[in-house]
């Protein structure tokens, strides 16, 4: 039976961007958190020095009415405590159910079955979980980090020091033993591979690891030693650097690849593109409930549940992940029965769902709608380095356009890092987000025809952005207000796998791209670092500024909500001047499931994890 570790208070990420925003309540099955979180009791580590104050990515909680006990909240008087260890589970079923089945609508199918090679929930998170299963999890709902694999995680008195253990007797597919030295070589793949194939955002986050001062006491122990002071550290093992891949069987198939490596292609992206398409390799290097059964890179995964999990009997037999298409496609084959799981990320479906009562779990995630802008990714010579380009952009984009012609009116427009609603915003936020330039048509004309005069350039704009329903409605959109300022814009549209994160990521052939950075409770921190951070290798945008690199740095020891909103505040104040992005939403995600199927957890995110599921029935 799996051995629970003690719950951590999640420290100031931990309810984050969750709350019930944009009207939506806990009726609504909308992951809610507390008014004021408190940080995770820091270790005795013998200082005297006091330890700070108390105070998303998105593991969520079980879906409402799942029949499970909610876990702990932190106290109303704010002080950091541990909750109570959680019952050992005894377990839906004794052994897999024959014949049981999810069908789960994904929002996009997945490429590669490599941690490294994949990132997220909306391009393979839930399949990789269940496969590599995650050190930690989150509840956002409740604030607290839990150990999955891991058996506790606990921090020194200043956050920059945190205490892994992890248990004996977890084997690998292989045979193998789990141990310490594997999550740390696991988690070097993710900072070495950047810029050789490793598309994961996480490299930034892991980078402020400081390895050669971390110690490995014993095979059960990892002291991670932090470059920072870094209160969410837990969100890091929680997310794809905690899906331990077992490095000796990385090792094997690098030699096996040695020969055949070229200039252009190395051998770590040959062993990805081994994994991606090789069952047998990803069974025996992982250690979750399920297998990979069958794999389509692109179209389709079928995963069937491990006959010797670690952590008990897995209930159902198989999960059979496709794409239908879109949310809405997903919503309406779900509501035909053709699916008993469906992963939404649409305003206008999200409505439906709870009108028809469906069991939801789900997050709002701020900076879930935004617009990148190609700042010169490997010194290229993109026009969104002008930030008089990206005012003119600012000035020529309506989001109330959007949202009409998109969303019917029913999306969560916002300028600012964090929406109105959620816990981290602040009046002092959205103060800096209101002097943004808002939609002016006449301004936004004025500005380009200023750089054309000034540089010679023609006002043309490569604009990427996913076709998933409604993606072309939102770039014809935005391509018709352009180029009522002056812009000539040439839109490439295409699946999220195939076309979007290859442009953007591997080529850095955009402009202007279609994104999310998607911060929520677990992963506001990591989100914004890895992404705006001028030093991160998850920095898509080429954007840098000591401005925004000293705001940032705020976030990673603020371990009070009110320290998280002023830090929040600061990063806010320095966007408006650089503008690197243009936010146009929060955006709710999560999943419509089956009233029948019971015990699905959130992993990190709006992952989720079937090891403890079952379906009535």
């Amino acid at each position: 039976m799996r051995s629970w570790l003690l719950k951590l208070l999640a420290l100031l990420m931990v309810f984050g961007l969750v709350a019930a925003a944009c009207g939506n309540d806990d009726d609504d099955g909308v992951a809610t958190a507390p008014d004021d979180s408190a940080p995770a009791e820091p270790a005795d580590d013998g200082d005297d020095e006091p330890a700070p104050a108390g105070d998303d990515e998105e593991p969520a909680p079980v879906p409402d009415d799942d029949g499970e006990e909610p876990a702990t909240t932190p106290s109303d008087d704010g002080a950091g405590e541990e909750a109570p260890p959680e019952e050992e589970m005894m377990g839906a079923c004794e052994a897999t159910v024959s014949g049981t089945k999810v069908n789960y609508a994904v929002y996009s199918p997945n490429a590669n079955m490599d941690p490294t090679a994949s990132s997220g929930a909306l391009v393979g998170g839930t399949q990789l979980v269940n496969v590599w299963d995650v050190m930690m999890t989150f509840d956002p709902e409740s604030g607290l980090y839990s150990g999955q694999v891991a058996e506790s995680l606990t921090p020194n008195g200043d956050f920059t020091e945190w205490t892994l253990k992890i248990p004996s007797g977890i084997t690998y597919g292989n045979g193998d033993e789990l141990i310490a030295q594997d999550v740390i070589e696991h988690m070097l793949r993710f900072l070495e591979g950047r810029g050789n194939g490793v598309t994961n955002r996480s490299a930034g986050s892991v980078g402020l690891v400081d390895f050669e001062a971390t110690e490995i006491p014993d095979d059960n122990t990892i002291v991670f030693r932090l470059s920072r002071a870094w209160s969410t550290f837990p969100s890091l093992l929680s997310d794809e650097p905690g899906m331990i891949v077992n490095p000796r069987i990385i090792a094997q198939l690098l030699d096996e690849e040695a020969a055949n490596a070229t200039e252009e292609t190395s051998a770590e992206r040959l062993v990805r593109n081994r994994m991606a398409v090789s069952p047998d390799l990803v069974n025996a290097a992982s250690v979750g409930p399920y297998e990979v059964a069958e794999v389509e890179p692109n179209v389709r995964t079928v995963l069937r549940a491990r006959d010797s999990y670690w952590g008990g009997p897995v209930c159902i037999e198989e999960i059979e992940f496709t794409w239908p298409g879109s949310s809405k496609a997903n919503w309406e084959a779900f509501q035909a029965g053709d699916f008993n799981a469906a992963f939404l990320r649409d305003p206008r479906v999200f409505a439906e769902a709870r009108e028809a009562g469906t069991v939801l779990s789900s997050e709002f995630q701020n900076l879930g709608g935004l617009f990148l802008f190609n700042h010169g990714v490997r010194g290229a010579d993109s026009m969104g380095a002008d930030l008089r380009v990206r005012q003119a952009a600012h000035y020529a984009i309506n989001r109330d356009i959007i949202n009409e012609r998109a969303f019917e009116g029913k999306l969560n427009t916002t300028n600012g890092v964090a929406a109105e609603g959620t816990l981290l915003w602040s009046p002092e936020l959205q103060e800096c987000a209101d002097e943004e330039p808002a939609y002016d048509p006449d301004a936004a004309a004025a500005l380009v025809e200023e750089v054309k005069a000034d540089t010679g350039w023609d006002g043309s704009l490569f604009f990427v952005h996913a076709d998933t329903d409604p993606g072309p409605e939102i770039a014809q959109a935005v391509e018709g207000m352009l180029e009522a300022a002056g812009f000539d814009v040439e839109v490439a549209l295409g699946p999220v796998t195939t076309v979007l994160i290859p442009r953007v990521i591997v080529q850095a052939d955009y402009e202007m791209a279609g994104w999310g950075f998607n911060a929520d409770g677990a992963t506001w921190v990591a989100s914004l670092n890895d992404n705006l951070n001028s030093a991160s290798g998850s920095n898509r945008m080429a954007f840098a500024s000591p401005d925004m690199d000293a705001a940032l740095e705020m976030m990673y020891g603020a371990a009070t909500v009110e320290d998280q909103r002023a830090a929040l505040a600061a990063v806010q104040c320095v966007w408006k001047d650089y503008l690197p992005a243009m936010i146009y939403s929060v955006t709710e995600e999560g999943l419509a499931l089956a009233d029948n199927i019971k015990g699905v957890q959130r992993s990190a995110a709006t992952v989720f994890l079937f090891g403890n599921a079952s379906i009535e029935n």
